[in-house]
């Protein structure tokens, strides 16, 4: 794969300040958080000439087609019946997995804040250490999880524009270029009075880090990155930002995303 001639964005992305203590981010309630970061200036190369490049096992991310025939993002139940048996087909076929369980989906508004819905992530992280996806994948498998969790299994995400993505778009970094040894655990609760047992991964600043994005990604579009694997030897986890695109027109229309953790289970 060549990046030459390729067009990238210059940004500013906000990485974890290993200097400052690691406070503790709300996911609910971003601006309540207290997690420190520090702003860097970063090269974000548009992947969208060279998409089909890239791999699950070789980049620790993919962009693919995928068609949903889900209508409401919104609608819980609709999103329950048909999105989850859309992503277990997707993700099998993506990963070779026996079997996968989609534990947590969530919809993003760039402008949804202040009505109560998850804004963007604006920041690099991993979401969660592998302790904290146990955790979750136990909730969504109760007893079944053990017998599961005994195998290799790996944490695939799964992200997309409810309509298409003209602003905000999500930039992802080729794991071969970062490590666990370049992330700050930092404590996620949901609100200030709800406390929660996760442990999140926010990532600290290299030069050797390597930015991708796929401008203006389409419904008919999602894109796979892998936050944990139990088997060492494949790329993760896959840092990740909302970020703002100053190639976006001045009328885009605001973000609307939806992204779904999914657990990929293997013999």
């Amino acid at each position: 794969m060549t990046t030459q001639a390729l067009s990238s964005v210059t940004v500013p992305l906000q990485y974890a300040d290993p200097a400052e203590p690691a406070g503790i981010f709300y996911a609910g309630q971003h601006a309540a958080s207290t997690a420190r970061f520090r702003s860097v200036d970063t090269t974000i190369t548009n992947a969208r000439p060279i998409s089909e490049d890239f791999r699950l096992d070789v980049h620790g991310f993919a962009l693919v087609e995928h068609q949903t025939k889900v209508q409401d993002f919104t609608d819980v139940e609709e999103v329950e019946r048909v999105y989850t048996a859309e992503l277990e087909e997707l993700v099998k076929a993506a990963t070779g997995a026996v079997k996968v369980v989609v534990f947590h989906t969530m919809a993003r508004f760039e402008d949804g804040e202040k009505r109560g819905e998850r804004p963007p992530a604006r920041a690099a992280h991993a979401d969660y250490d592998g302790a904290s996806f146990e955790v979750w994948i136990r909730r969504a498998m109760g007893a079944e999880a053990d017998e599961w969790l005994a195998g290799r299994w790996s944490e695939i995400n799964v992200w997309r524009g409810i309509r298409p993505v003209e602003r905000v778009p999500l930039a992802v970094a080729d794991a071969r270029t970062t490590g666990l040894d370049q992330y700050v655990p930092v404590p996620i609760h949901e609100r200030p009075d709800q406390p929660t047992p996760f442990i999140g991964l926010n990532l600290v600043h290299h030069p050797n880090q390597r930015w991708y994005y796929f401008p203006d990604m389409q419904p008919d579009e999602a894109l796979l990155f892998r936050l944990w694997d139990t088997d060492s030897s494949v790329p993760f986890p896959v840092a990740h930002s909302a970020i703002d695109d100053p190639t976006s027109r001045p009328d885009a229309a605001p973000r609307a995303s939806v992204e779904a953790r999914t657990v990929a289970f293997f013999r």
